[in-house]
C-alpha cells in the first residue's frame, strides 16, 4: 500500500532523523518537517521498528557521558522525542526481510529493521544515515 502519490504519506523514521530534529547538527531529510507537520494534524503517518525506542535513549547517553548533555537535558530531550507521535512496529514481522536485506545491501541489521518497516508499509524512509539513504533510494523508499 503505497501512499507516496495519495497526499497522505506514511514514513519511517529513523534514530538519526529524530535526534537531528532535536540536536540540530546538521540538515534535515528533505521534507521531514513538512511531513512531522502533517503527522501532527493527522494528515501524514509516522512510523518506527521498536528499536526507536532504544536507540533514541542510546543517543542521549553517549551525548550525556561525553559531556554535550548534562543529565537534565537529556531527560527532557528524551521526554520531548517520546512525545512525538509515531506508531511503533514490533520487530517479529521484520526479522528475517530486515537479515535478507542487511546481507544483500551491506547494512546492519539495526538499519535494516527500518528499511524492511518501510518495504512492508509501503512508506518513504526519513533518515540522515548516509548509507541507509542510499539503499533507500535505490529501493525506491525516499521521497
Amino acid at each position: 500500500m503505497d501512499q507516496r502519490g495519495s497526499g497522505k504519506v506514511i514514513g519511517v523514521i529513523d534514530t538519526s532523523a529524530l535526534v537531528r530534529l532535536f540536536i540540530p547538527d546538521g540538515p534535515l531529510p528533505d521534507g521531514f518537517e513538512q511531513f512531522l507537520a502533517g503527522t501532527e494534524r493527522g494528515l501524514n503517518v509516522a512510523i518506527a521498528p521498536e528499536l526507536l525506542l532504544v536507540e533514541v535513549p542510546n543517543v542521549l547517553n553517549k551525548k550525556k557521558k561525553s559531556g554535550e548533555l548534562t543529565h537534565e537535558e537529556s531527560e527532557n530531550l528524551l521526554s520531548d522525542i517520546l512525545s512525538v507521535p509515531i506508531r511503533i512496529f514490533s520487530h517479529r514481522p521484520l526479522l528475517l526481510k530486515a537479515y535478507e536485506m542487511a546481507g544483500e545491501h551491506g547494512l546492519t541489521v539495526y538499519d535494516t529493521m527500518y528499511l524492511a518497516l518501510a518495504v512492508q508499509q509501503g512508506a518513504v524512509v526519513y533518515s540522515v544515515d548516509t548509507e541507509l539513504v542510499k539503499v533507500a533510494t535505490r529501493l525506491n523508499l525516499t521521497i
